[in-house]
């Protein structure tokens, strides 16, 4: 019966139908019709039909609630037009390592595996002794010792679950003198910074500006705001997760980048705000002692923001150098 409304659904080009088959073979757990869906939709316009949305949704419930040999299927297709996450990081949010590799096969040997295996990772699983081919992420496969774990956003079929990291209570700061920009000394941070949220901006509602100085953390807050406001310290730990959640989003109408890219910006931003860019991936060990060295801060201009935002600013005690970061995303319609 499931076939036979599938193949109506196709030739009537009815998507509202699709959708409805989509949900109810998830119900049944039948993967086959599911699957169905996702390969023979997208070739529709053959027909004169636009179905894709069908096919895209299908796929990420099959990454998403489908036994791993479906779930890696569809990774390994690599067909979505659009969709809410990368379906590597969909597929790692609800199976294992083993269970996906184990039907990776050798299809799976390039870059989308590396992928897999990296928000594995990201998640806390450990993949120490796994051969990776045309690895793109290339960070030890495992977290660090001072690297936070993470579960992850809640990955669900219609929407994901990622909300702004929580700031906690901000102290006011006095004023400060005014500082000299930084030039090439903060060249390489401050360009790691903007990094960070280029997806609000690129392909949403986003906006980001951020300074280098020769300075303390209020110096830059001042130097990018125009007011010292308030901020609060954090644990190179917090900072670390902060800048791995925003490298992750896609703000409020970009498209997701995933854990695994996030953890590889958090990583790529402490090694330029460090110091330890030339040589990548910089030693563990050397990493993990620099960022303890810095200060890391959250700021606001005294009111606190709304929608996704990232407000850090950033302190290098030992050579005098500092950096303020902010950037902000709202869900307002574009244009």
């Amino acid at each position: 019966m499931s076939g036979e409304r599938l193949d109506r659904a196709l030739a009537d080009g009815d998507l509202d139908e699709l959708l409805r088959l989509i949900d109810d073979a998830c119900e049944d757990g039948d993967w086959e019709v599911l699957e169905q869906v996702a390969v023979r939709s997208r070739p529709a316009h053959e027909q004169g039909h636009q179905l894709w949305p069908a096919a895209d949704h299908a796929e990420h419930r099959l990454a998403l609630e489908a036994p791993a040999a479906h779930a890696a299927a569809a990774v390994l297709r690599d067909a979505v037009t659009f969709g809410i996450a990368a379906l590597a990081e969909v597929a790692a949010s609800t199976h294992t390592w083993d269970e996906l590799d184990a039907h990776l096969g050798t299809a799976g040997v390039g870059p989308l595996r590396s992928v897999v295996a990296h928000e594995r990772v990201a998640r806390g699983e450990d993949l120490t002794g796994v051969a990776l081919f045309e690895d793109p992420i290339g960070l030890p496969l495992r977290l660090a010792g001072w690297e936070p774990a993470s579960a992850g956003p809640t990955i669900g079929a219609y929407a994901i679950d990622d909300p702004v990291p929580a700031a906690g209570l901000l102290d006011e700061i006095g004023p400060v003198e005014p500082a000299e920009a930084g030039g090439p000394d903060t060249a390489a941070g401050l360009s790691a910074l903007l990094e960070l949220t280029c997806v609000w901006a690129e392909q949403s509602n986003g906006r980001r500006s951020a300074v280098g100085i020769h300075g303390d953390a209020a110096q830059a807050v001042a130097a990018l705001t125009g007011t010292t406001g308030r901020r609060l310290s954090l644990p190179a730990e917090e900072a670390l997760a902060l800048m791995a959640w925003a490298g992750a989003s896609g703000g409020a109408y970009g498209r997701r980048r995933g854990m695994a890219r996030g953890r590889f910006e958090s990583w790529w931003c402490a090694a330029a705000l460090a110091g330890l860019d030339s040589d990548w991936p910089p030693a563990v060990d050397e990493l993990g002692e620099a960022i303890h060295e810095l200060g890391w801060w959250r700021f606001d201009d005294g009111t606190a923001p709304s929608g996704w935002h990232l407000q850090m600013a950033v302190e290098d005690p030992l050579d005098g150098l500092a950096w303020a970061l902010s950037a902000g995303d709202s869900a307002a319609p574009i244009g």
